[in-house]
């Protein structure tokens, strides 16, 4: 009894010829982001160190009634940050009052978020141009870097495959997969020069970027898809 609109078999193929034509599109840019990982190729003359010795984890804690009073704040939850991406919303705005027990980690321009439950997931993030007042669950670690690394370079470490498995390798079994501070503490990654450093992370946001302009595309053409399907309804 399900009603559907019925066009000519020419039109009909021609709808189907479009849309098949756009989800090639689609599907070719879906592999290319799927397959996409920030590369780090480490010369073997440079320093490996510990997460520890390179940041300071979870550098400021306090209970946000203590700081705003009534005044609402920026909750960065785990659900703040997409997985993958880097991508972090800031529209969680919660009154002191009604904040979980977990709204305690502070943060400022240049943190990185290091999502300790379920790691392997990557919900990892670089905080930029964030509000006045934010505040961090404590299912994240705080990365706050110190001179010797670029905030940038530290962000794309931790989401590299090499340090993503050594957090998979320490993740406790149960319901909630998760890895605890001193795993944190003891994560290796390179360290090579500032300058170094520098150049290794313009090379990885230019193909970033790149990456960027496929999710737009796949967007545009799901939008196209829809459009065609729309139309053929309306008419």
């Amino acid at each position: 009894s399900i009603q559907i609109p019925l066009p000519p078999l020419e039109v009909q193929r021609e709808i189907v010829a479009e849309i098949e034509c756009n989800q090639k599109l689609i599907d070719g840019c879906r592999q290319v982001v799927d397959s996409w990982k920030p590369q780090i190729d480490i010369d073997p003359e440079w320093q490996m160190v510990k997460l520890g010795d390179v940041c300071e984890i979870n550098p400021q804690s306090s209970d946000p009634a203590e700081l705003f009073g009534e005044s609402e704040f920026v909750y960065i939850d785990i659900t703040s940050v997409e997985n993958g991406t880097g991508k972090v919303s800031y529209e969680n705005r919660i009154s002191p009052t009604v904040a979980p027990s977990r709204a305690r980690r502070l943060v400022k321009e240049n943190d990185v978020l290091l999502s300790t439950v379920r790691p392997n997931l990557k919900a990892f993030a670089i905080l930029k141009k964030i509000p006045s007042k934010v505040i961090a669950s404590t299912g994240f670690a705080v990365l706050r870097s110190r001179e010797v690394i670029l905030p940038d370079f530290l962000y794309y470490s931790i989401c590299s495959e090499s340090a993503v498995n050594q957090m998979v390798n320490n993740m406790e079994k149960g319901a909630y997969p998760s890895i605890n501070s001193s795993d944190v503490e003891n994560l290796s990654i390179p360290l090579p020069p500032i300058e170094v450093q520098r150049d290794i992370v313009t090379k990885i946001e230019f193909e970033r970027s790149v990456i960027d302009g496929c999710r737009e595309l796949i967007k545009t053409y799901e939008d196209k898809i829809k459009r065609v399907i729309d139309k053929v309804w309306e008419e």
